[in-house]
């Protein structure tokens, strides 16, 4: 095996399954901030899943809407192949998978006003990850939101359509899985949570877009 050789990292294919959408005022995190967004910081913000990793890049713009010439932006770049967090479950001293607790989970959080009013549209969603799913335990046992929603990073704010792109996503995933004999306990699962104590605002699984809308990009 040589360098690059490895079958946890090697890709078979150099097509795009899935790009994230944004709300016209992202990377902002509300719509009243959308003013000091340049458009260029924009054209530079991406998140691409494929058949073995994912990459983004979240660039921030020093001066606001007054930096217009994108060398004066800061790239925040990132790559993560599927077999590392969050979209595979971590290591017990570098050895044994966390599975006890269940698989990682990456959920999209919509935010809601007063437990029942969608603000999507001014605060946009966010991609969040969480280390397991909490063996699918609720917060108050019976009722409530999912626990795991307590021990998740966000990964990625301003996301629009996120369900359909983290079915994408998914697919991606398990594609990954069995090319790389990796099992589906070990492997995220995707979902879309509603920021709601009510009962039936819980957690709900994506689902997965006709298999034409997920290729043929490059």
């Amino acid at each position: 095996m040589g360098f690059g050789d490895s079958p946890y990292i090697r890709s078979k294919t150099p097509q795009i399954f899935g790009s994230a959408e944004f709300y016209p005022f992202a990377p902002a995190p509300c719509s009243c901030l959308g003013c000091c967004v340049p458009t260029t910081l924009q054209a530079r913000t991406f998140i691409h899943v494929y058949d073995n990793r994912f990459t983004a890049n979240m660039p921030c713009a020093p001066y606001g809407c007054c930096t217009t010439d994108e060398k004066c932006m800061v790239d925040r770049t990132s790559m993560t192949f599927y077999d590392r967090q969050p979209t595979r479950t971590g290591m017990f001293c570098f050895v044994i998978p966390m599975t006890c607790c269940g698989p990682p989970v990456i959920f999209v959080k919509k935010p809601y006003i007063c437990c029942c009013i969608d603000a999507s549209e001014y605060f946009g969603t966010t991609i969040m990850a969480s280390p397991s799913s909490v063996c699918d335990l609720k917060k108050y046992l019976v009722c409530g939101g999912p626990c795991y929603t307590c021990c998740a990073a966000p990964l990625f704010p301003g996301i629009k359509n996120g369900d359909k792109f983290l079915a994408q996503w998914d697919k991606a995933l398990r594609g990954y899985g069995k090319m790389a004999g990796i099992s589906d306990s070990e492997l995220a699962v995707f979902a879309v949570v509603k920021d709601s104590e009510l009962d039936h605002h819980s957690a709900t699984k994506v689902q997965h877009p006709p298999a034409q809308s997920n290729m043929g990009r490059e």
